[in-house]
C-alpha cells in the first residue's frame, strides 16, 4: 500500500521495502501519473528480481561478461588477447546503443531491447563501413552478454528473439600459405632480426603473440625442439619438435639473426602486417600476414605426408577441425601430387630425369644472409605435370616415396597397417 501526497506541485509518496517506510518523488505532477509510478515501487519492492532487470543496462550486461573474462584469466583458462576482443567490441556497442548526438552517454535499458534494436545496430555499423564479418563478431559479444544477464537476473527476454539467426557475415578462410621460393624472396626483402620473426613461425607454427613471447631458454639444446608460449587455450602451451630439414634450417637462421634483450628472442615489431606487406610488394609475391605464415607450416607438414591428428598437436589445436577447414587445405599443384603418390600407377614409373629437372633448393639470399631451405623441392606448376612427373630426376622421387618434397630420405611412409591397402585401384599409363 502507498500513499501520495503534493509538495509543491509534485506528487510524493512512501513505500515499504525490506520492512522500512521510504519516501521517493514521483517526479510527476499528474495524480494519475503519480499512482502509476507508485504501484511500479511496490511491485519492485515485492519482487527485487523484477526490479534488477527493469533497470539493468546493456552497459550492466557487457560488464558481467568483461568480469567473467577477468575471472577466466586468472584461472588460466582464457587469455588476456581475448579480454581485449571482449572489450573492443563491447566499445561498438556501447557506442552505438548507449551514445547520444551529443556523443554523451545514455543508458539502454536491457527491457527495451528489441529484434529492431539490433537490426538497426547493424545498418548503423554497415553504413560506417563495417565488414559484416566484424559485425558479427560484435554480435558475438552481445549474446554473450545477454545470456549472462538472463542468468544473473538481470533480462528476463529470450536472445534468439533479438539477435538474427539467419545473418551470416559470409566468412571465407584465408587459403593464403607460401611455397618456398616465396618465402625466400620474402626473407630477401626483411632485416636480419625481421626475417628471423619470419623464419621462426614457419618453422615452428607459432602465432604473432608467441613470437613476441618467445624467450631464448625455449630453444632446445642441439635445436632439437622448441617451447611455445601459447596462451590463447590449454593446448596452445606446448612443445614443437624440429624434425624436418626445412625447420632445422630456418630455426638455426632465426636463432642466429634474433636481436632481442632481456632474455627475449626476438626485438619488438611494430606493425607486423605493414612490415610483411611492404615486404611481399618489393618480393612480387602476393600479400600475407603472420597468420599466413602459420599456414605455410600446416601446409607444408601436410604436404610432407604428417597425420592431420599430429599437426593439430604441434600447432596447439584442441582437434583437426582446424587443420580440415582451413590450415591443412592445400594448393592444386600439391593435391596433384598427393593423387600421385596415391595411385600404385603412377609411383611405379620409372624415366630418366628430364634436361628441366634440378637438385637445387633456394638460392642465397644476400640481404637477410638466408643460406636457403633444406629438405625443399619445388611443386609442379599445375595438375597437368602430374603424368609426366616421372622426369624429374632421381632425388625428388626418392622424396615423393618417403613422404613428400619436404621429408628427408631417411623417414619412410608406414604400410596400410590396419587399413586394407588401395591394390584393387589401377589406371591407363605411358611410359612413352
Amino acid at each position: 500500500m502507498q500513499r501520495l501526497y503534493k509538495r509543491g506541485r509534485i506528487w510524493y509518496g512512501w513505500v515499504y521495502e525490506q520492512g522500512l517506510r521510504v519516501t521517493r518523488t514521483t517526479k510527476c505532477r499528474d495524480r494519475n501519473a503519480a499512482e502509476v509510478v507508485a504501484k511500479q515501487w511496490e511491485r519492485d519492492a515485492a519482487d527485487p528480481d523484477y526490479a534488477a532487470a527493469r533497470t539493468a543496462t546493456l552497459t550492466d550486461a557487457l560488464k558481467l561478461l568483461l568480469n567473467l573474462d577477468e575471472e577466466e584469466v586468472g584461472a588460466g583458462r582464457r587469455s588476456r588477447g581475448t579480454v581485449d576482443f571482449h572489450e573492443a567490441k563491447s566499445g561498438h556497442l556501447v557506442r552505438v546503443f548507449e551514445t547520444d548526438e551529443a556523443e554523451q552517454y545514455v543508458p539502454f535499458p536491457l527491457s527495451r531491447l528489441r529484434p529492431h534494436h539490433v537490426d538497426g545496430y547493424i545498418s548503423r555499423r554497415r553504413s560506417e563501413g563495417v565488414a559484416d564479418t566484424t559485425v558479427a563478431k560484435e554480435l558475438i559479444v552481445l549474446r554473450k552478454s545477454l545470456r549472462l544477464a538472463v542468468r544473473a537476473g538481470l533480462w528476463r527476454g529470450r536472445v534468439e528473439e533479438v539477435i538474427p539467426v539467419a545473418f551470416s557475415p559470409g566468412y571465407r578462410p584465408r587459403k593464403r600459405a607460401l611455397t618456398d621460393q616465396e618465402l625466400s624472396a620474402l626473407l630477401a626483402e626483411l632485416t636480419p632480426d625481421r626475417a628471423a620473426c619470419v623464419a621462426f613461425i614457419v618453422a615452428t607454427s607459432a602465432c604473432w603473440g608467441e613470437v613476441e613471447r618467445a624467450r631464448r631458454e625455449d630453444v632446445g639444446e642441439g635445436l632439437a625442439a622448441v617451447h611455445i608460449r601459447g596462451t590463447k587455450r590449454e593446448t596452445r602451451a606446448r612443445d614443437v619438435p624440429l624434425v624436418l630439414p626445412f625447420q632445422n634450417s630456418l630455426l638455426t637462421y632465426a636463432v642466429e639473426h634474433a636481436g632481442g634483450t632481456d632474455g627475449l628472442l626476438f626485438t619488438p615489431w611494430g606493425n607486423v602486417r605493414r612490415g610483411l606487406l611492404e615486404a611481399c610488394t618489393r618480393a612480387g609475391i602476393a600479400p600475407c600476414s603472420p597468420n599466413d605464415l602459420r599456414r605455410t607450416f600446416a601446409n607444408w607438414m601436410v604436404e610432407a605426408g604428417v597425420p592431420l591428428y599430429i599437426v593439430a598437436q604441434l600447432m596447439g589445436h584442441k582437434d583437426t577441425r582446424m587443420l580440415e577447414r582451413v590450415y591443412g587445405r592445400q594448393r592444386t599443384d600439391q593435391l596433384a601430387l598427393a593423387v600421385a603418390r596415391a595411385v600404385p600407377g603412377l609411383r611405379a614409373i620409372e624415366e630418366a630425369p628430364g634436361p628441366d629437372c634440378s637438385n637445387s633448393v633456394a638460392a642465397v639470399l644476400d640481404s637477410a644472409g638466408f643460406p636457403g631451405l633444406d629438405g625443399l623441392v619445388a611443386p609442379p606448376a599445375s595438375a597437368a605435370t602430374v603424368m609426366p612427373i616421372t622426369r624429374r630426376n632421381t632425388k625428388a622421387r626418392q622424396n615423393l616415396r618417403s613422404g613428400g618434397p619436404l621429408m628427408s630420405d631417411e623417414m619412410k611412409v608406414p604400410g596400410p597397417g590396419i587399413e586394407p591397402g588401395t591394390r584393387g585401384f589401377s589406371v591407363p599409363c605411358s611410359t612413352s
